[in-house]
C-alpha cells in the first residue's frame, strides 16, 4: 500500500478536523508545523468602521471582550473569505465564548479591562514580532488612557449625549469610576453600560487601525512612552536603578511623588 502524503490527508479534511489537529493555537510541533504550512492566520486589512458598529452590535451577547474579539476576527475572516475560504472557516472556528470572562475587569473584579484585554490577544494571532505586538499594545494602552472615550456614535442612539472622559487608566474600576463621576449615575444604569458598549467599539476601530499600519509596513513605529511614564520609566524598569516595576501605565494615576523624589531624579541625570 503507498503512504498517504501529508498533503493529500489535509486536502480531505474537513474545517473541523483540521480544527482538532490544533491550528487554533495548541502549542505542540505538529500543530505548529501545520500551522505553519497551511498559514490559515492570514490578516487582511479591515475598516476599523466596520469593525467598531460590529463590536457594538456585539456587546449585548458576552461584553466587551467578546465583542472586541469577535468583530474583529469576523471582519478578518469576511476579507478572506474570497481568496482563502479555508481560512475564514478556521478564523471563524475560535471559540468565541471563551472570552466572556473579561466583562467587568475580568469576571466582574474590576481589573483589566476586557475590551483592552481582547485587543491585545488580537494583535497576537496576527502579529509575530513580540518587541512589534508590544509596541502595538503600548500605543493602544496610550490611546485609552489619554483619549476622550467614548468617541462611537450608534446609528439608533437612545441617548441625546454622551459624556466622555479621559480613562487615564486601562483598569475597569478606574476607568468606569472615572466616568460615572462626570456623569452621575450608578454602575448599573443602562447609560453607564452603553458607555463601556460604545467604549468597546472605539478599541475595536483603534484595534484594527494599528493592524492596518503594521500589515501595511512591518517596519512602521508606535506611539513612544509620555511623561511622566517615561521618567519613571527611566529608573523604574527592569533594567534601571532602581528596577522594580514592570509598568508602561500611567504612573501618576496611582503614585503620588513630591518635589524630592523629582530632585532626586534630576541629580540622577546629572
Amino acid at each position: 500500500m503507498q503512504p498517504i502524503k501529508r498533503r493529500e490527508m489535509l486536502a480531505g479534511l474537513g474545517a473541523g478536523s483540521l480544527l482538532s489537529f490544533g491550528l487554533i493555537g495548541r502549542e505542540t510541533k505538529a500543530a505548529g508545523a501545520l500551522a505553519d504550512e497551511m498559514d490559515f492566520w492570514q490578516y487582511a486589512k479591515i475598516d476599523p468602521v466596520k469593525a467598531a458598529g460590529l463590536a457594538y452590535d456585539l456587546y449585548p451577547n458576552g461584553s466587551c471582550m467578546y465583542a472586541v474579539v469577535r468583530s474583529l476576527l469576523t471582519t478578518v475572516a469576511d476579507a478572506v473569505a474570497t481568496v482563502n475560504p479555508m481560512a475564514a472557516t478556521v478564523i471563524m472556528g475560535f471559540p468565541f465564548d471563551m472570552m466572556k470572562y473579561g466583562h467587568g475587569g475580568i469576571g466582574a473584579i474590576g481589573s483589566t479591562c476586557g475590551a483592552f484585554n481582547g485587543a491585545a490577544a488580537v494583535f497576537g494571532l496576527f502579529v509575530k514580532d513580540a518587541a512589534k505586538c508590544d509596541a502595538m499594545i503600548q500605543e493602544l494602552c496610550l490611546y485609552y488612557e489619554q483619549t476622550e472615550l467614548p468617541v462611537y456614535k450608534p446609528k439608533d442612539d437612545m441617548f441625546l449625549t454622551m459624556e466622555t472622559v479621559k480613562p487615564e487608566s486601562v483598569l475597569c474600576h478606574i476607568s468606569s469610576g472615572r466616568w460615572r463621576a462626570v456623569a452621575g449615575v450608578t454602575i448599573a444604569s443602562p447609560r453607564r453600560k452603553d458607555r463601556c458598549r460604545r467604549l468597546t467599539a472605539d478599541i475595536a476601530a483603534k484595534t484594527a487601525e494599528l493592524l492596518n499600519r503594521y500589515h501595511t509596513d512591518n517596519a512602521c513605529t508606535f506611539a513612544p512612552l509620555t511623561q511622566p511614564t517615561a521618567t519613571c520609566f527611566d529608573c523604574h524598569n527592569p533594567a534601571g536603578t532602581q528596577a522594580d516595576a514592570i509598568a508602561k501605565m500611567d504612573c501618576a494615576v496611582c503614585h503620588d511623588h513630591d518635589e524630592t523624589h523629582s530632585n532626586q531624579y534630576l541629580n540622577m541625570k546629572k
